[in-house]
């Protein structure tokens, strides 16, 4: 019995052991998941980093960004909204290093291995610069050169480098990626879902956003806004609305934050209603002056407030809550207009042609490049005003301005050549809602609006009631990246009161 044991498993050895190369050449098939993506496909990285080039998270856009901006009431004191809170100043950076650069990154180096793919190339430099842009503009010194290395080179504690650095390379970039475009090489067409693929809208708008941070830098580096302001608009600018670049999102449940196309004003207008409510500077704004975008705009709530729904959308109705105290109860202040701005699908203007036209007008005052102040003016209150159509053309559900309510705008509020620095960044302020970093940024460039002077709070942290000029480094950078040290030390203390290198007096 011991005998016949032991041929029984010799025989079986032997047979599973003549069965091994032919289970040996199915091995790799039947290990290998069908659902895993080992090497992703352009035509699907493209549309995600568009999509998620607003933070899905609402607490640095809207608790932070928009509130600095006067354009949201937060409902917290303004000690509180300069302190840092270890969450919420930072989901700006991480959203952005952790979702669109990451992609944007394997994107451009996926293009990099095959020549064919010249004209996505282009577009993935652009979108680089795009999406530094916003993170330099509110940290400061920040990753740049060596971030996004950890898994191709082993990079896992970048280099703060110097903004300046990052802005020279920005524009280097920029104008390489502009000169890079080929008409006989193929676009990603349909999965471009912002151009379809059209090469000359990206150049327009790869010039526009050099207008743009060329007109940041006029304070600290004159030379170079003149130079980078002059090749942006000889590259070619947008020249309608037709070229602004916007996201189309589609809908989905409120605050859920489970899908990739969420965008900042679905946070404000439904999730945390009893957060978040429009500023007064920013509805004083609009009703001062009989804007006709006020109900694109704003809405009052119908009460009890239980959930975001339909509400007033009377222009006398509306107003907002003041900054950073609590007269104004806030279920009597207005929200964003649930049928325009405020809708889950709302389209999120990221560049326009309205601000190119504001930025040329301030550039024409400024005598850096020439053109007339106030026809440039009045074409960017004219676009800004058409370009709201994007939310709908039908009653209240309409941000549609008319020809003849822009023209009797104009007439109402003419351009004042005494005043014009303060007009032009006011309108480039309003058109840029609910873009809340553009809008800050600019605000901290410009100067205009003043919404803070005016506030007359005694206040200490960050020297007074004063405007924010950036936000809190992550905490955990402190403990992960010893180049922050560095940062800090070249910057200046890791507070709200310390300037970015472009931002100056």
């Amino acid at each position: 019995m011991k005998n016949k044991s032991k041929l029984y498993v010799l025989v079986t050895f032997l047979t599973l052991a003549g069965t091994l190369p032919s289970c040996d050449k199915g091995f790799k098939d039947i290990n290998t998941s069908v659902d895993f993506v080992s090497t992703p496909t352009l035509e699907f990285l493209l549309p995600y980093v568009e999509l998620t080039m607003v933070d899905k998270n609402y607490y640095t856009q809207t608790y932070y960004a928009a509130a600095y901006a006067s354009q949201i009431n937060t409902n917290v004191s303004f000690p509180s909204i300069t302190a840092y809170k270890p969450t919420e100043m930072s989901e700006h950076w991480v959203w952005i290093y952790k979702n669109p650069l990451k992609n944007i990154v394997d994107f451009i180096e996926r293009c990099e291995e095959d020549p064919s793919k010249v004209n996505y190339l282009s577009i993935g430099r652009i979108l680089r610069v795009y999406l530094f842009h916003s993170v330099t503009d509110s940290y400061g010194d920040i990753p740049y050169f060596e971030a996004i290395k950890g898994y191709s080179q082993g990079v896992t504690t970048p280099k703060y480098d110097p903004q300046q650095k990052i802005y020279e390379d920005m524009f280097k970039e920029l104008t390489e990626a502009i000169a890079g475009f080929n008409s006989s090489k193929g676009t990603p067409l349909s999965a471009d879902i912002v151009y379809n693929g059209d090469i000359t809208k990206w150049k327009k708008f790869a010039n526009s956003l050099m207008l743009r941070l060329a007109l940041r830098i006029v304070k600290v580096d004159p030379a170079n806004a003149k130079k980078y302001a002059e090749q942006a608009v000889a590259g070619g600018l947008m020249t309608s609305n037709s070229d602004n670049f916007i996201v189309n999102y589609t809908t989905q449940l409120a605050g859920t934050g489970t899908t990739s196309n969420g965008t900042a004003h679905t946070w404000i207008s439904s999730s945390y209603i009893t957060t978040y409510r429009l500023a007064q500077p920013f509805v004083d704004s609009l009703k001062l002056r009989n804007d006709p975008r006020t109900p694109a705009y704003c809405m009052r709530e119908k009460l009890p407030l239980t959930s975001y729904q339909e509400g007033d959308h009377n222009p006398a109705n509306q107003r907002g809550r003041d900054q950073f105290v609590q007269s104004v109860q806030r279920d009597s202040a207005s929200v964003a207009n649930i049928r325009t701005l405020g809708k889950y699908s709302a389209p999120f203007v990221h560049l326009s042609y309205a601000q190119v036209q504001f930025q040329l007008a301030e550039l024409a005052v400024r005598n850096i490049v020439p053109g007339n102040a106030q026809t440039l003016y009045e074409n960017g209150v004219k676009a800004a005003m058409g370009e709201l159509a994007i939310y709908g053309t039908d009653g209240w559900n309409s941000g549609a301005i008319t020809v003849a309510q822009q023209n009797a705008y104009l007439a109402a509020n003419p351009y004042d050549p005494a005043n014009a620095l303060i007009q032009i960044n006011t309108q480039y302020w309003i058109e840029t809602f609910p873009n809340y970093y553009e809008a800050w940024a600019n605000m901290r460039r410009s100067g205009y609006p003043d919404t803070y002077s005016g506030l007359n709070l005694s206040l200490s942290g960050n020297l007074g009631a004063q405007l924010p000029r950036r936000l809190y480094y992550p905490r955990d950078e402190y403990a992960s990246n010893p180049n922050i040290n560095e940062a800090v030390t070249r910057q200046g203390q890791d507070i709200t009161s310390t300037r970015v290198w472009w931002d100056k007096p």
